[in-house]
């Protein structure tokens, strides 16, 4: 064999095992997973240090268009993102409130052959929108909006109309909008793919429009992790470095009236603090705050539901909300009066584990139509009333080697 045979020979050996090597540092990543279960004694995590934005953590979740007689929804975040660019560029005047005693009013003046809506899944309040997206929106009473709750925004294509929606109490601020109407019917006609067709409910006992056939959606798989404590510390904490460790239980932090438990059992962390605040305070806009900090390392938060002094902000996966019967995929704040005159208690929940690195999968699960599913539940006893949205979104399962969204 001549030398220069057995120089290649000797490569393609050592080629092929650098391969291997890269493989499985890629894959198992076994100096990742110990650096991210093992708590730093540094102070700072990097990680936190880019926060998130409040215009993310408060976009609307979903899109609807009317097109005549047809009527699309999309869950798309890069098509939201880009239809709501537009509006913060948008000039909005001339807005005035007006209250609509019967249903069959209320229904009417959301009526538009040419336009489309954003939607969330709870209330969203109009000072709350105009400090996330940095928008002037003042009415001439402007007590009239300091806590108008909405869940839709409304654009009427035709007459370059916008109106903010109150289902609650049959409400609606509207006035004129002046954008770049062609950039939106641009970014609409460009996203062919992303679009489900939709059905009205006829009886108008909801606020929501229904699919008309079966969707399809693909499972995901994702490998997760396990976040270290100190993200949570370095997040939640007014002065993280002075953190103390309580000397009867390791996974217990303490610094200011500040507290923080991390149950290993249940792989979930619980901090807790008092705020400045009252009845009035804006309870979204204080967790975000806080929320925020935790920056990219649970991948996509959205603020998704709000009840009295509740809320929750949950995982997106290609624009569908991540559940789960173990706190996985979900962030709870509540609020709670502390005692003491303009202050309360807040405690901020969440699960240990994050998904992080997705696995490709071909599997698809068939969903039956909503408006069929809110039908049967009707036909089973269900009070349409109570029946307000019917939502879709992926369930966090477990699998022998990782995680799985279906």
């Amino acid at each position: 064999m001549r030398i220069s045979e057995k120089i290649i020979r000797v490569g393609l050996i050592v080629m092929i095992a650098l391969s291997f090597y890269f493989s499985y540092m890629i894959w198992l990543n076994p100096t990742g997973f110990n650096n991210a279960s093992t708590e730093t004694d540094t102070g700072v995590n990097p990680s936190v240090q880019t926060y998130k934005q409040k215009s993310d953590l408060f976009l609307p979740l979903y899109l609807t268009w009317n097109d005549e007689e047809d009527i699309k929804e999309t869950n798309s975040e890069a098509v939201i993102r880009e239809i709501q660019e537009v509006i913060n560029e948008a000039t909005i005047s001339d807005l005035t409130l007006r209250t609509y005693g019967e249903e069959q009013a209320f229904s009417k003046a959301q009526e538009v052959n040419q336009g489309i809506s954003l939607n969330y899944y709870t209330t969203f309040y109009l000072k709350d929108y105009e400090k996330t997206f940095d928008k002037e929106l003042s009415l001439e009473d402007e007590s009239e909006t300091e806590d108008f709750p909405f869940s839709r925004i409304q654009f009427d294509l035709e007459e370059n109309t916008i109106q903010f929606v109150d289902f609650t109490h049959q409400r609606v601020v509207r006035g004129k909008i002046d954008w770049d109407k062609s950039q939106v019917k641009h970014l609409l006609a460009d996203n062919p793919r992303e679009w489900t067709t939709m059905v009205a409910d006829k009886e108008r006992t909801s606020n929501q429009y229904y699919t008309q056939d079966s969707i399809k959606l693909k499972k995901y798989s994702y490998y997760s992790s396990t976040q270290s404590q100190s993200l949570f510390r370095e997040a939640f904490f007014s002065n993280p470095k002075n953190v103390k460790i309580n000397d009867e239980s390791v996974d217990t932090y303490y610094e200011g009236g500040q507290n923080m438990t991390v149950l290993q059992d249940q792989q979930q962390v619980k901090f807790e603090t008092t705020t400045d605040g009252s009845d009035e305070t804006d309870l979204a806009m204080l967790s975000a705050d806080y929320i925020i900090r935790l920056g990219n390392n649970f991948g996509t938060i959205r603020y998704f539901d709000q009840q009295d002094k509740h809320l929750d902000y949950r995982v997106f996966v290609e624009g569908y909300p991540v559940f789960s019967t173990g706190g996985q995929g979900v962030i709870s704040v509540a609020f709670s009066e502390s005692g003491q005159t303009g202050s309360r208690e807040m405690t901020i929940s969440a699960s240990l584990n994050a998904i992080q690195v997705p696995i490709p999968s071909e599997t698809e699960i068939e969903l039956p139509s909503s408006l069929s599913v809110k039908n049967e539940l009707i036909a089973a006893g269900a009070d349409p009333e109570l029946l307000q949205q019917i939502i879709v979104g992926y369930q966090w399962g477990r699998s022998k080697m990782h995680h799985l969204l279906i």
